[in-house]
């Protein structure tokens, strides 16, 4: 999977800034990464149950390889929010001042 230059100007006409889009993007990316760690601990837990009944000699559970390799197919958060933010599907504003 090899890197996807994305032109500044796109980024420019989102946000007005290429500054604040990226600062939006990151912190979309976190958001992601967040939610995406949250779900492979829910379903690793589920994995260890069923592994802990299992034989003690068995290392290796093939669910759990199985389970990280569909994350590693995962898009990168950075690039999955940066398109999200070239295609308009990031809503944000600024915090108020009061």
């Amino acid at each position: 999977m090899g890197l996807k230059p994305i032109e500044l100007s796109q980024l420019d006409v989102v946000t007005g800034n290429a500054y604040e889009a990226i600062a939006v993007a990151s912190q979309r990316a976190r958001q992601i990464s967040d939610e995406r760690k949250v779900e492979f601990t829910q379903r690793l837990e589920g994995i260890k149950q069923v592994q802990e009944s299992l034989e003690e000699d068995e290392k290796v559970n093939p669910e759990q390889v199985e389970l990280s390799k569909e994350f590693d197919k995962c898009s990168k958060p950075t690039e999955q929010a940066l398109d999200e933010l070239v295609h308009g599907k990031i809503a944000y504003r600024y915090k108020s001042s009061e």
